[in-house]
């Protein structure tokens, strides 16, 4: 997956070259959208959104699911030699006179991007110091630095930049000029999409399941009295402080007290919530219904329908399949203590998840709730669903 593509042999980048098209099935139809805007080069894709809205994270999704080398340049942290406009005095002959010229010296950034395909994404456009826009506006729009220098037609380029008053932070406003040079678009991240395209894959289970259940907590303004809050980033970098200290697959009974000490500091009043969330796991996990219902059933007693339907959420996770003959019997009587859509909903999974519902074992839990299928298979289409 992370191998460049070898474009070397391609000639004729008028049209989508093959090898593209193939990786491009493996993108999410906003990545899709995204790529598809960058790969003509003519214009510059900008898009905008408030912080931490993983602008930079599907960027890197992109390139890396197009086999592209990603560079980012955050243009608010950087002055314009950075972005190619450091001054290189040179001779030349101008018809027999040697004339001094004033050019400016390629980056070393430029250089590597020329060597394979890459995506350069120029961050904070609107956020810039006006001698660094001026330059990464250069480069955007006539893919050059300098008068020597071109950029390769394997090499694709984008923008990013924030909302100004509306998300809190300080802009400079585009003309209309440059505005009609630029392909706007308002980049929003809802739950499903973040955890289908992002999280499943990088991000601990436990703020996985969390979102799942409570999609509204993805995001959160700050507040007056905390300067920390969620997003997307915020809830990336909460990941990574559980995984590299506890592991992967750490659950919160081990790394809950530690939690309690920072969480805050990542996500700001979006803690309290998730760590009420990570207590309840500690006293009943889907482990522990899978294992050992029996002995966990009374305490089952004393949760309501979010907590039955989290349980869901995490269930969901499991591959049926996998289960033992012991541990369907205990999903089994777990589900029918849970409510209507709560088992619905699950057996709508299994039928979309499961390639094969006609295994023996697999068939005898579903057959369990046979006044159930029936229902779904009386209100769906035939065909919808296997």
């Amino acid at each position: 997956m992370n191998k460049f593509i070898d474009l070397s042999q391609v000639t004729d980048f008028s049209v989508m070259p093959s090898q593209i098209r193939e990786r491009m099935a493996t993108l999410t139809p906003r990545e899709r959208k995204y790529f598809m805007t960058m790969w003509p080069k003519s214009g510059v894709m900008y898009i905008t959104s408030k912080p931490g809205i993983a602008k930079s994270a599907i960027a890197r999704e992109i390139a890396d699911k197009m086999g592209f080398k990603y560079l980012d340049i955050r243009l608010s942290m950087v002055d314009e030699t950075d972005v190619g406009l450091y001054p290189n005095i040179s001779t030349v002959d101008n018809g027999g006179e040697m004339v001094k010229c004033l050019d400016f010296v390629v980056p070393r950034w430029a250089i590597e991007a020329n060597k394979q395909p890459t995506i350069i994404h120029f961050e904070e456009l609107n956020r810039a110091q006006l001698p660094v826009r001026n330059a990464a506006l250069q480069i955007l729009l006539e893919r050059c630095i300098g008068t020597e220098f071109k950029f390769n037609d394997t090499v694709l380029m984008m923008a990013s930049g924030n909302l100004g008053d509306e998300d809190g932070t300080d802009v400079e406003e585009f003309d209309n000029a440059l505005n009609n040079r630029l392909i706007h678009f308002n980049h929003t991240l809802g739950a499903d999409e973040w955890i289908d395209g992002f999280a499943k894959e990088n991000c601990h289970s436990s703020i996985v399941s969390f979102i799942k259940a409570y999609p509204e907590k993805l995001y959160q303004n700050p507040t007056e009295n905390s300067k920390a809050y969620a997003t997307p980033r915020s809830w990336r970098f909460l990941s990574d402080f559980i995984t590299m200290n506890f592991g992967k697959d750490a659950s919160p009974r081990e790394f809950l007290p530690t939690l309690q000490e920072v969480a805050h500091g990542y996500i700001g009043n979006g803690a309290q919530r998730f760590l009420q969330y990570c207590q309840e796991m500690v006293n009943i996990t889907i482990q522990d219904i899978i294992d050992r219902f029996d002995k966990v059933e009374k305490e089952l007693d004393k949760y309501n329908r979010d907590k039955n339907s989290e349980l869901i959420q995490s269930l969901k996770e499991y591959d049926i399949k996998k289960l033992s003959d012991k541990q369907l019997e205990n999903v089994t009587k777990f589900l029918k203590r849970v409510g209507h859509d709560e088992l619905t909903a699950y057996l709508l999974h299994v039928l979309d998840n499961v390639p094969d519902v006609s295994d023996p074992k697999i068939k005898k839990f579903m057959q369990t709730f046979k006044d159930v299928l029936v229902n779904i298979k009386r209100i769906n289409k035939p065909g919808e669903r296997k």
